[in-house]
């Protein structure tokens, strides 16, 4: 029978407990793994002296358990199935999708395979790795090829110093808001100086936008919240600094064709978001457009001819990639070029994504 509650127990007279990997000491970091595994009754035996430190330093921010609790003064249940494991120990979440294999169970006791996966954070060395292991967990599992070769090299850096401060990952989502607000202010002095500030600013805002979602995954911060406020923040800066190289267009472009290609871009982007934010709030407990990929198209059936010609050019429409392209056409001195390219393939994929929403919304 697999577990529900887990005994996590000090077996190590080292006082490395004290130490963090990726913002959380070791034992607040098992707790919150095993929350978030689905573990609902977590029993403590602690040395007098972790013990103290978990008054002391650990306790006060142990939010948002969800369905789990933690008994502090008494012991598991006899003969109830039972994770045993050091306070020490390096787990990931994921450990716990197939039990049977990062735990040896017997007689209702599991406890951890150490190895390659499970080992003692007992050494400075051990804290290097389990903070390696956690950060490449993040790179293999977001993003495309610019995200994890150039994005990821430089905000994951930072998002593992911002988790030492306890800092709120929604607070980081305010400040990319206003990175990306301000590269749209730039653009709209029209000068080539600031228009490059303006695509630097942007590419920045998409670094940057990877940042709260690695501390809210370091720290266990993800929550639904979260997720509406960085697709609000990545939506609206993205609107705004495509309302301002618009307004260039305007200024720099004769005739009807203006009107053309910015009422074909908005229209495309409005219902690309209506499709994509439907399906999530109908079908999904997540804000991430992300989920939209894994949940909608990466479920279409291979045989369908326009599903793999939208999973075959749905990169393109990704910030990674459109962030990194629009600072280059900045250096250009015309972004404003942006505009008639932006509305071919925004129209284009909005009207592919209404087909397969229509098409296959009984399926889901």
């Amino acid at each position: 029978m697999i577990p529900d509650t887990a005994l996590l127990r000090t077996e190590s007279k080292n006082a490395l407990f004290r130490n963090k990997i990726c913002g959380l000491h070791p034992l607040e970091r098992n707790i919150l793994v095993l929350s978030r595994a689905g573990i609902k009754n977590l029993y403590l035996d602690l040395s007098p002296d972790e013990k103290a430190f978990y008054e002391n330093h650990i306790k006060k921010h142990l939010k948002n358990l969800g369905d789990s609790i933690i008994h502090e003064n008494t012991s598991p249940p006899k003969g109830a199935s039972v994770y045993e494991i050091p306070t020490n120990a390096f787990l990931q979440i994921h450990y716990f999708n197939d039990p049977e294999r990062y735990f040896a169970g017997r007689k209702g006791l599991w406890t951890p395979q150490e190895g390659r996966d499970i080992f003692r954070l007992d050494t400075p060395t051990a804290f290097a790795r389990g903070a390696r292991m956690a950060k490449e967990t993040i790179i293999r599992n977001t993003g495309g090829f610019i995200a994890q070769k150039i994005n990821k090299r430089i905000s994951i850096p930072i998002s593992s110093l911002l988790a030492n401060t306890r800092i709120h990952p929604n607070y980081l989502t305010i400040i990319n808001m206003i990175t990306g607000i301000l590269s749209a202010v730039f653009l709209l002095f029209n000068e080539y100086l600031y228009i490059v500030l303006g695509g630097l600013l942007f590419q920045t805002a998409s670094v940057l936008d990877g940042v709260d979602g690695e501390v809210a995954k370091f720290t266990f911060k993800v929550s639904k919240i979260g997720g509406w406020l960085d697709t609000i923040s990545d939506n609206m800066t993205l609107l705004l600094f495509l309302g301002a190289a618009s307004y260039l267009f305007f200024i720099n472009t004769l005739g009807y064709v203006p009107y053309i290609f910015i009422g074909l871009l908005f229209t495309g982007l409005l219902i690309m978001l209506s499709v994509m934010i439907s399906f999530l709030h109908r079908h999904t407990d997540s804000a991430s457009l992300v989920t939209y990929d894994k949940e909608f198209l990466q479920k279409l059936p291979a045989d369908d001819r326009i599903a793999r010609l939208v999973l075959s050019l749905k990169y393109i429409t990704k910030k990674e990639f459109f962030s990194i392209v629009f600072f280059l056409i900045s250096l250009t001195g015309m972004i404003y070029l942006i505009i008639p390219l932006a509305s071919c393939i925004l129209i284009t994929a909005a009207f592919l994504l209404l087909y397969l929403s229509l098409k296959y919304r009984k399926r889901f």
